[in-house]
């Protein structure tokens, strides 16, 4: 059944009180809020419709209302405006996510801390690899007679390092044998390509080099598949304790969601740019309090990545969803030049 008018400013206003405050929400209090002019009888009226029709729900019988999942998945659905953030607060995210380009393999993880650290909440992140991605540069940096960097970077923009102990005194022909393989049978191999079969292809390449050879390869594979495997950082679990009520068991929280799966699949179902995951939807008691503002982030054509915030249904989504939006187009810009940066 659609709003009308009035119910749709009763409902938002309530939301609005709700959050900020966090008590019920009473009739005299929305006569002046709504300026529609009503008497206290008829908001009272058009709050017990509302409370029928699931968006509202009295805690005691002499009290206000408060919204329920289904009041607040309204109003971020169908009555929050579309808003942009304040220019102070796009200057501290600017200033900011200057910390996350400064280590371009961490930029996910060194996002999600600065995100909890601008909003105070637990933030989760992630990182998808396109289905397609391939291997679009390698490098073998020697650092000792039998240590090695190995950098990888993907078409996608994921990049992984990691030093290597070789099996043998990495010589410069060991190197020219690796650096030939490389070229020649690496780059440009989709990651869902690196199998036993693979392997075994290039361990034959290896000649007389596999011993020294072969600790690094094995190395590479493993770094491919760390990245085949959506990983995600939680950042700032401890907010959790700080923004739900006494009344809501945070350490259940906490600890659903060190388990990860179960949010690893939430976010990789992310539909929109931007969305607000109900805990009440998702069919998880740990989650039913909670709600998650999360946004997608990466190039124009690829939106490899996810971040976002967990906390209690009962956030500042007015200034939150803008916020991470912002945050999330910014941070696309910092690894769109990262791309451009390990191209050059």
């Amino acid at each position: 059944m659609e709003l009308s008018p009035r119910k749709r400013i009763i409902l938002s206003e309530i939301v609005k009180a709700h959050i900020a405050h966090g008590a019920p929400v009473g009739s005299k209090f929305l006569c002046e809020a709504t300026k529609l002019g009503l008497s206290s009888a008829t908001i009272r009226n058009e709050m017990s419709e509302l409370s029928e029709m699931g968006y509202l729900e009295q805690p005691h019988t002499s009290a206000g209302r408060v919204p329920t999942a289904a009041g607040y998945r309204m109003y971020v659905t169908g009555l929050l405006d579309k808003v942009t953030p304040s220019e102070a607060i796009m200057a501290s995210i600017d200033s900011a996510i200057k910390k996350v380009a400064e280590d371009p393999e961490h930029i996910t993880a060194n996002a999600g801390q600065v995100l909890s650290e601008l909003t105070g909440f637990t933030t989760v992140a992630m990182t998808i690899s396109e289905a397609n991605a391939f291997i679009k540069r390698i490098e073998l940096l020697p650092m000792g007679k039998r240590l090695a960097l190995l950098v990888l970077v993907t078409s996608d923009g994921i990049a992984r390092s990691r030093i290597c102990r070789t099996g043998d005194t990495l010589s410069s022909s060991a190197i020219r044998v690796f650096d030939r393989i490389s070229s020649v049978d690496i780059v440009g191999t989709e990651l869902n390509a690196f199998n036993g079969v693979f392997l075994q292809t290039l361990a034959a390449k290896m000649g007389d080099f596999s011993l020294v050879l072969m600790p690094i390869i094995s190395a590479l594979f493993e770094m491919v598949e760390g990245i085949c495997h959506s990983q995600l950082d939680l950042k700032g679990e401890s907010n959790l304790y700080s923004v739900y009520n006494k009344d809501i068991d945070a350490r259940r929280i906490v600890e659903f969601i060190s388990r990860r799966d179960a949010i690893l699949s939430i976010l990789s179902e992310i539909p929109d740019p931007i969305s607000v995951v109900f805990g009440d939807d998702s069919g998880i008691d740990e989650l039913k309090p909670s709600s998650m503002v999360v946004a997608k982030f990466g190039s124009d054509n690829n939106k490899v990545g996810r971040i976002g915030i967990i906390g209690p249904t009962r956030m500042a989504y007015e200034d939150l969803i803008p916020s991470i939006s912002y945050f999330a187009k910014q941070l696309g810009k910092v690894l769109e030049q990262s791309i451009r940066d390990l191209d050059d």
